[in-house]
């Protein structure tokens, strides 16, 4: 047995060693606590600070959104409201930019100075506090540059377009030329010109931009941002527009319901009756009715005809009767009840056409006196010009020329558009021939009487010659019958015959023709054969370039030629008058006998025509009998519907509600980050 006081010294090493141990661990511990207080403080620093700093990038972008929209919303709202068509001054005004960025620059109605990204107030109000800041410089607002943080740029030529459909809302090409350019300019950005020559314009305003947006978040973080691009503002009008008549196939001003049967055939282009249509069975004509354009009339009913004397109003577009249906085809449609198309009344006169090339005129009727003839200078083949007083003549050729002589050198200088005629005209020949060098040539042959006269237009030379067979010496001028209202003036040939032409000759009537064979109108030439009176078709008239295929796609030729044949009269008929019964007959014009004074309509007489081929269209105040016609088929030159039309052809003006549209539409080019970059 061990003592006590010798157990008691063996245990005593030993004693306070859990203390120890306690210290050491609760002091590891307070090590890790500490490490992971820091680790963590580290950790919301560092996320504080990303998320600062993205909500300031947030910031930035979303006024840089804010500040295009406004952008946006100002050029919008700034387009003239129910802009005038007839108005000479753009729809979006001149200087639009400034007072886009001077609204955008106003610290009470634009981003003058710190913008809250959400509502100042409401429980959102503290989700997310950061602002944003456009930055702005009114020194460079509108005029840029690489330093400058925001502006908008005006629009120019280069950056600007005016599109315009000419007569045909479903044919968009812009009219070539355009008929009357001076009197009516061609639209553009800065000057619209006359739209009421047109039936939708659309202007494409383009305005470059930059917008650079700070964004600031609660930390001072900051974020900039930069877009660049163009504001395209799109002006759409539509409403009153001119529509020239060549634009139709077929249009009759009075054609009174089951007064006559419509001759049979395929006819192409817009017809339009400001009275009725009436469509007949085998009793008018063989064949059967193709329309592939639209039939417009303004009478609700059409008359179905039948062969015992029946007619039938109806608004159906097939009718049927005793066991016999008509059913025309309506491939474009059969409108009836429509708005009557007014008559023209004239902005220009076809013989003062023949005076200046312009034919412009203040107001209708637009008369020509006998002093203005004198004045502009219209000579015949003798030198004499019409007298400005007294008696004047009463046949002969006239033409608006000048004459100089210096160092004894005659120049004569041909000064209008056209060729201008005193009387009847017995026979009147047109010919595509050529010149010296194969030059083309526009050649008018004009039967008075015993005299006959000629005149050829060298389209290559550009020099116009009249000659006749009385012995008189040729006169050659420099320059040739041409419409100044286009720019660059075009050659345009106006043939006035203040009389009809129409005669007879061994029993037969003479008239208006082409050459025995070949072509009537030379590629290059534009003519319009107007007449006071009757004009007699007696042979066929054909251009030297088709312009469509005659078929019944009627598919326009590709590059389209550019001549082109337009007959008128004003107080008269057109009358078909071969000179023995054909099979088929071509007339390649478009044919108008309209006026507000006249009853004038397109009839056939006389011989039998089998089949009469019309590549254009015709316009008459009346629709009248074709009894010694078995089939006619219309053409119609795809050419008019682009507002292409003989020189100086009647129009009307179809009125209506002008409206306006605009869109804005942001076209971004570049977006950076530019805080990012530094």
């Amino acid at each position: 047995m061990i003592p006590n006081h010798i157990r008691n010294r063996h245990q005593h090493p030993s004693r306070g060693i859990a203390l120890v141990t306690a210290l050491l661990l609760l002091s590891l511990f307070t090590i890790m606590t500490l490490a992971m207080v820091i680790a963590t403080s580290s950790d919301l620093l560092i996320d504080g600070y990303y998320r600062n700093l993205r909500g300031s990038f947030y910031a930035a972008d979303s006024g840089l959104n804010a500040a295009r929209q406004f952008m946006v919303n100002q050029l919008s709202g700034d387009v003239t409201p129910n802009y005038v068509q007839s108005a000479t001054t753009p729809p979006i005004a001149n200087g639009e930019e400034s007072v886009v960025m001077t609204a955008l620059g106003s610290s009470s109605t634009g981003f003058g100075g710190n913008q809250s990204t959400l509502s100042a107030s409401g429980p959102q109000a503290s989700s997310w506090p950061g602002t944003f800041t456009i930055a702005y410089n009114s020194a460079c607002a509108t005029s840029g540059g690489a330093t400058c943080p925001t502006y908008m740029l005006p629009w120019t030529a280069a950056n600007c377009a005016a599109n315009w459909i000419y007569g045909s809302a479903t044919n968009p090409v812009p009219p070539n030329p355009i008929p009357n350019s001076v009197t009516y300019p061609i639209p553009t950005c800065a000057n619209p010109g006359d739209p009421t020559q047109y039936t939708v314009l659309s202007y494409a305003y383009s305005y470059p931009y930059k917008i650079t947006a700070v964004g600031n978040s609660v930390a001072n973080q900051q974020n900039s941002v930069e877009e660049t691009g163009n504001l395209v503002a799109t002006v759409t009008i539509s409403g009153t527009f001119k529509q020239n008549f060549a634009a139709y196939g077929t249009f009759f001003n009075s054609y009174p319901i089951c007064s006559a049967g419509f001759v049979k055939g395929t006819m192409s282009g817009q017809f339009f009756s400001n009275d009725s249509w009436n469509f007949g069975d085998s009793a008018y004509g063989k064949g059967s009715y193709i329309f592939t354009g639209t039939v417009g009339a303004a009478n609700p009913h059409v008359g179905y005809m039948y062969g015992d004397g029946t007619c039938d109003q109806s608004s159906a577009v097939s009718d049927s009767y005793g066991g016999t249906t008509i059913a025309p085809s309506f491939q474009g449609g059969l409108n009836l009840n429509q708005t009557p198309l007014p008559l023209p009344t004239d902005s220009f006169s076809q013989l003062r056409a023949v005076l200046d090339g312009k034919g412009a005129c203040a107001s209708s009727p637009c008369t020509v006196t006998q002093s203005e003839m004198n004045a502009d200078h219209l000579t015949n083949i003798a030198g004499t010009v019409w007298p400005a007083s007294g008696a004047q003549p009463t046949s002969g050729v006239y033409l608006p020329y000048t004459s100089t002589t210096v160092g004894g050198v005659t120049t004569n200088t041909f000064t209008g558009g056209g060729i201008y005629v005193q009387g009847n005209a017995d026979q009147v020949t047109l010919t595509a021939a050529t010149g010296a060098g194969n030059s083309p040539q526009q050649v008018f042959t004009i039967k008075q009487g015993s005299r006959t006269t000629t005149v050829t237009v060298d389209l290559g030379a550009q020099t116009t010659t009249i000659s006749d067979n009385s012995g008189a010496a040729s006169v050659t001028m420099v320059g040739v019958p041409s419409n100044l209202n286009t720019t660059p003036s075009t050659e345009a040939a106006m043939l006035y015959v203040n009389g009809g032409i129409s005669g007879t000759s061994g029993g037969n009537t003479t008239g208006l023709s082409g050459p025995s064979s070949g072509a009537a109108i030379q590629n290059g030439s534009a003519v319009t054969v107007t007449a006071v009176s009757d004009v007699a078709i007696t042979g066929n008239l054909l251009y030297a370039t088709e312009p469509v295929t005659l078929n019944a796609a009627d598919t326009a030729v590709s590059p389209a030629p550019t001549n082109v044949l337009g007959i008128f009269t004003t107080n008269g008929d057109i009358q078909l008058r071969p000179t023995s019964d054909v099979t088929t007959m071509e007339v390649d014009a478009s044919l108008a006998m309209l006026s507000t004074t006249s009853s004038g309509g397109l009839i056939a007489q006389w011989n039998q025509i089998g089949t009469v081929n019309i590549v254009g269209g015709r316009v008459a105040m009346q629709a009248k009998s074709g009894a010694s016609i078995g089939s006619r088929n219309i053409y119609f030159d795809q050419r008019f519907s682009h507002g292409f039309a003989p020189p100086w052809f009647p129009s009307t003006t179809v009125v209506s509600t002008p409206t306006t549209q605009t869109v804005v539409t942001p076209s971004r080019m570049s977006w950076t980050n530019t805080t990012a970059l530094n």
